[in-house]
Order: structure tokens, then sequence, then C-alpha cells
């Protein structure tokens, strides 16, 4: 008998009408011609299991998990089918294992020793400025993260002299992980309860809950309380609120995420990158998976070499950042890669 998770993507599943359109935007599929990494392929697949029982083999799952969760699919199909949820939702409940550990926990142990052999990277030096500023205007959480803690700490570093910058005093620093690799793992049980962790470091009275990297707002979305959902906000949105000073005129690139849907707070004369199709391969750290799968999707999304050189490009995602840096030293660039609160910081 299925259980009501699997009654959920069933009814999904066979809402698919084997159009075709997901094979016109699929990244993984234009760069493979595998119909088993498309959408529709992996559809017929689970038709066949709710129709006949049959058991998935390990190389199913296994390709069921490459894909980079762009949801491009989503945005392309008359069904309005979410690939993503249908992914996640069936390796929790078929209990997807294929590896001898979880992902989950290879990665927190690689974000560990980039941390220990971080000397061989490049880091932007932005220090932590303590000034007593007179106004306090709110009382602030402010998210750290995975990206945050283990590698980039200038990040917060910036983020937090922004806030200073601004009146605002950060009370408490959450430096717990938003749950993403969890998710994209289909491991929900821990998933909950790293939310439930969350959820207990910020206090009642908090006004602001802010992030600086776009992906984990989306995160939290998801796992914050109702209570505290309308307290979250984006670093450059409460940026713009407050009127921040933005007169330099910049030349630099801004890279937006997928994930990012509204307009971002930029610089005068900043030009927007945009890539085909996905958001970085760090989705789903498609790239630290499937790196020589990577390589060739890389080449049919990214920009040209000439278009970046000698130029700053800065995100407001930080798993974004962390795939340009990978990308940009893939096609041998002279670019400099920055977050956003680096950018603002190192500006002004």
């Amino acid at each position: 008998m299925l259980t009501d998770d699997l009654k959920n993507i069933q009814e999904d599943v066979y809402k698919c009408s084997k159009c075709g359109l997901c094979q016109s935007v699929c990244p993984l599929y234009l760069a493979t011609k595998n119909e088993m990494f498309l959408s529709r392929g992996r559809y017929i697949v689970l038709n066949n299991f709710f129709n006949n029982k049959k058991f998935f083999g390990k190389k199913f799952l296994k390709q069921l998990d490459i894909c980079l969760n762009c949801n491009l699919c989503k945005n392309f199909c008359p069904s309005d089918i979410d690939a993503s949820f249908v992914n996640v939702y069936l390796k929790n409940v078929l209990n997807y294992k294929y590896r001898a550990f979880n992902f989950s926990f290879f990665y927190k142990m690689y974000l560990f020793l980039y941390r220990i052999f971080s000397f061989r990277y490049y880091r932007v030096n932005v220090r932590r400025n303590k000034s007593n500023l007179p106004v306090i205007k709110a009382r602030i959480v402010y998210f750290e993260g995975c990206y945050n803690r283990y590698i980039n700490p200038s990040d917060k570093n910036a983020s937090l002299n922004l806030l200073e910058r601004i009146g605002y005093h950060t009370d408490k620093v959450i430096s717990l992980c938003c749950g993403y690799p969890y998710l994209q793992e289909g491991n929900l049980k821990i998933f909950k309860k790293n939310a439930l962790k969350i959820n207990k470091q910020i206090p009642n009275d908090v006004s602001y809950i802010v992030t600086s990297c776009d992906n984990c707002h989306e995160m939290l979305k998801k796992v914050l309380d109702d209570r505290f959902k309308s307290k979250l906000i984006r670093l450059d949105e409460l940026l713009k609120i407050n009127s921040y000073d933005l007169s330099f005129n910049s030349n630099s690139l801004y890279f937006k995420p997928l994930v990012r849907c509204d307009e971002v707070y930029l610089f005068p004369g900043s030009k927007t990158l945009y890539k085909k199709g996905i958001c970085s391969l760090m989705e789903n750290f498609f790239i630290l998976k499937y790196k020589k799968l990577a390589k060739k999707i890389l080449k049919e999304t990214f920009v040209s070499k000439a278009e970046i050189d000698n130029k700053t490009i800065y995100t407001s995602c930080l798993l974004s950042k962390w795939g340009l840096e990978k990308e940009v030293k893939m096609i041998k660039s002279s670019a400099r890669v920055l977050t956003y609160a680096e950018y603002m910081e190192l500006s002004n």
C-alpha cells in the first residue's frame, strides 16, 4: 500500500502528458541527450512502479540524484509539476541510499577540511569593525549558515559591518545549516530536526532575521515557524529600506541566482550576468558529486572568458559565489568573485 507521500508524488507524476517541453530546457539533457536525466523519462519509470509495483534499482536512484534542481522543467511544464518536490520526497520515502554514507555528512567534512586548508585559497580581507553606534533601530538576528562559518567568514563580517553602518546592532548570530543539503538528499528526518534547532535559537521579540544568501533565505522560508516568517529579510532589502548610499558608479557584473525572483538593490552601472538554465554548478552540490558532467554542462551554460576577464562578479547567493569561483577557475579567467556584502563593504 502506498504511503501518503507516495500518493502525492503519484498524482503529480500522472499529470505528466509526455509533451517533451522539458526536453528543450533541461541543461542535463541538452548536455548528455540522456532521457533518464529528463523529468519525462523519470516519470515513465515511475509510472511503471506505480502500476506494476516494481521496485527501483540503485542505478535509477542514482540517476534520480543527477539533477541540478533548477526547476526549469516546472516553469515550462503545462501540467505545473514540481520536479524538485517529486525528487526530494521520492528519495525520502524510498530510503534513498546508493552511497555508503549520507552526502550531507560528506559535505560537512568537506567544509571542515576546506577551512583547515583555506590558506591555499583566495580570501577577501574584510574584518569586523566593532563600532559603538548610538542608534539601535531594532533587534537583529543574523543567519550565518554553513558557507560563512566554514568557508568565507569575510561575508559575515561585511554583513555585520553594513548593518551597523545603517544603525542596527546584531544581537545574535545563528551558525546552523539552513537545511539545504538534507532536503536535497531527501533526508527529511534530519531536515526537521535541524529546523527545530534554528527556531529555538531565535528570540521571540526579534525584529528582523537577516540573511546575506538568497539560497539560505529561500530555505528559511520552509524552516521558520509562522511567527518568524514575517521577520525574515534579505540584507540588500534592509539596505534599501534604510536608503543605504549606492551613488558609486560601478562597472561590475552582478550574477543573479535562479532562486532570486525579485529585484536586487544594486549599484548604478552594474550589469546583471545570467547563465543559461542553471544558477551555478553548486546546485545540489553537483560539482562536488559529478565533476566530469559538471564540466560538460559548463561549456554550454557559462559565459565566455572575454565577457568576464578583469572584472568583478558579485552575487547574493553564497553557493553561487562558491560555484562561480570554481567555474572562473575552470575557464582560466582573471575575474574576481565576491559576495554581495563583500562588494558593498569594499566599495564604500
